[in-house]
């Protein structure tokens, strides 16, 4: 059961969303982040999470403490005033309080706190956190030793008062292992109620961009309980729930199929796939039934994957030249990197938007780092007019690429661009370096280790020195040409690559599905927005969601190997944790890890571990 209840007479009208008008270069990433601000609660003055000062001991201050507004996107935490976030900055000093210390990061009314280096103490609800970290309403949040804050999130208080005034509790004592909530559909209106949050699903209208998922889950869960038909026998129900799941990966599928040039439905869906897929794999009364869904889901996934980089590589395309052409930056907002930066910028905002899995979200930029990296760098060595291997355009590329790389340090994508840009960084590295005398082919050699000999030989034979520059001994090129030859080409050998002058345009990578940091380790409860998405279709009749208020409040109550126990205190989920939210039974055995990480970044980025 829930209560409805009448919306008071002095109550504000709710404000419908608009559709985002598309503009150049936004084909696709449903533009910046920043014009969904006017249409979205999350972004009004009111409504902004914010953090407010307590004492030292962490005692409040009596209303004399100062407020943080978290505005959208990222805030930096140090004693340094960052020039980079728009403004956005929380400048501390103190004991333990780094230049850059941690960012804060705002998307769609989900706030996030990531230390920028193992050195950074950061505390959440009294518990050092080293990775990124969702803040719950009320939580504590200490940087260094003093400087203590409490998180306001009046979205989610107001929530909390709004179960209050309805005589329930969040989540009441009994804790049963149960969903938060069920869903039921009748049999004649299946098709008209698949297709409704399927193939007639207009993304843009949706607040909660994972409530397909979350409703195509309860709907499984319905059809594989008897509460669906109980005269049904069991193998009649299986068989039942296997075709119902089976046509709605086909529906899916041929939802990305169809919208294969648009790249907000395609992340939208590339997201709800992954999600669903995740749930299906991972149900244990469902799993066994699914794996026709399953393999459809799968392929879905990486159909979307595929086509969304496509749709950015053709962006990226048309904006590329002008980070080859002939000038001097004046500023960064007009330079020759900005509208790449933008379409970057654009495409992680659709991505955050629509609740991508962290790891998909590293293999897309993965994709697009080595498109930028291809498109720049066969144009350098294949190209004669204009002449890009000089001094000049060494700098120049430098400053650019440095641009691009610090806008990946502070997505927590910096290795990915380390990774797949390395190539161009080496070459612009050798034409702006010394380059002369025999004492810079060690130099040489140990700088630029990715480039093979075709390539260093191209990029020495066509380098123009200055007027100021001697010309590049014969056999210095030779030499180092040599050294290639018995390094870098023998590993691409080794690897079965051929070696070759140009980049290949594909990035030689196979497409891994996420194994973890999926968004029902973390949701809890009912999600905000799943019950205004299901509204219009309970209204026309096509199904009926009811809250469960004794559930624990997890949706992976049923998934292998749960035991939902409550855990003994506040717990802050972290983003990328591939942990259960569960507590093992009897004390958990000690297992000791060694994470290397770059001291940078929101925590995006792939940890080796041994």
């Amino acid at each position: 059961m829930f209560h409805v209840r009448r919306r008071p007479a002095d109550h504000g009208p709710r404000k419908r969303k608009k559709k985002p008008v598309k503009g150049a270069g936004g084909g696709g990433p449903g533009g910046d982040a920043h014009d969904h601000r006017p249409r979205d609660p999350y972004f009004l003055p009111d409504r902004l999470p914010f953090l407010i000062e307590l004492g030292p001991d962490g005692s409040e201050l009596g209303g004399t403490g100062r407020q943080h507004q978290l505005h959208l996107n990222v805030t930096e935490v140090g004693t340094d005033r960052s020039t980079h976030t728009g403004g956005q900055s929380l400048q501390l000093f103190g004991s333990n309080i780094q230049p850059r210390h941690c960012v804060i990061a705002h998307t769609e009314g989900i706030v996030t706190v990531t230390p920028c280096s193992r050195d950074a103490d950061t505390f959440v609800n009294g518990q050092r956190i080293y990775e990124t970290t969702i803040l719950q309403h009320g939580c504590f949040v200490r940087f260094g030793r003093i400087h203590n804050f409490r998180f306001i999130d009046p979205q989610q208080d107001e929530r909390h008062h709004l179960i209050d005034r309805g005589n329930y509790e969040r989540y009441p004592a009994a804790r049963d292992p149960i969903l938060p909530a069920v869903l039921e559909f009748r049999e004649e209106s299946e098709d008209a109620f698949l297709h409704a949050i399927t193939t007639d699903l207009d993304p843009t209208d949706v607040q909660f961009k994972l409530a397909p998922t979350y409703t195509l889950y309860m709907a499984a869960r319905f059809r594989a309980s008897t509460h669906y038909r109980p005269d049904l026998s069991p193998t009649d129900r299986a068989h039942r729930l296997t075709e119902m799941l089976t046509k709605v990966a086909a529906m899916v599928q041929n939802v990305i199929h169809s919208r294969h040039g648009d790249p907000t439905s395609l992340a939208f869906w590339m997201a709800n796939a992954s999600e669903l897929l995740h749930f299906l794999k991972q149900d244990r009364h469902v799993c066994g039934y699914s794996l026709d869904a399953q393999d459809i889901l799968a392929e879905a996934v990486q159909v979307a994957f595929r086509s969304l980089v496509d749709c950015m590589q053709a962006e990226l395309s048309t904006s590329l030249p002008m980070f080859l052409e002939d000038r001097d930056d004046i500023n960064e907002e007009e330079g020759s990197t900005a509208h790449v930066l933008s379409i970057l910028t654009n495409t992680m905002a659709l991505l955050r938007r629509c609740r991508v899995n962290a790891a998909l979200t590293i293999q897309l930029f993965s994709q697009l780092f080595h498109f930028i990296n291809m498109w720049v760098f066969n144009r350098i060595v294949a190209e004669t007019h204009p002449n890009f291997c000089t001094r000049v355009w060494g700098v120049r590329l430098k400053r650019r690429l440095a641009r691009i790389e610090l806008w990946a340090e502070k997505q927590g994508l910096e290795l990915a661009a380390d990774c797949h840009l390395a190539r161009l960084s080496q070459a612009a590295m050798l034409l702006h370096s010394q380059k002369s005398a025999p004492d810079d082919i060690a130099t040489i050699s140990s700088t630029c280790f990715k480039l093979n000999s075709l390539q260093l030989r191209a990029l020495l034979e066509k380098y123009q020195p200055m007027q100021d520059e001697p010309k590049i001994p014969q056999d210095l090129i030779d030499n180092v040409v040599a050294v290639a030859e018995s390094t870098a080409d023998g590993l691409a050998r080794e690897d079965g690559r051929e070696v070759r002058l140009e980049e290949e345009i594909d990035l030689q990578l196979p497409f891994l599905l996420p194994e973890d940091g999926y968004s029902c380790d973390i949701v809890r409860g009912v999600p905000s927005g799943l019950a205004e998405f299901l509204n219009p279709l309970q209204h026309a009749g096509l199904c009926s969601m009811n809250p469960q208020p004794s559930s624990s409040g997890y949706w992976t109550i049923y998934m292998h190997e749960q035991d939902m126990r409550p855990p003994p205190g506040p717990r802050s989920p972290s983003v990328m944790s591939n942990r259960s939210m569960s507590i093992p039974r009897g004390e958990p055995e000690i297992h000791i890890i060694q994470l290397h990480k770059s001291n940078n970044g929101m925590g995006l980025s792939i940890v080796a571990t041994k």
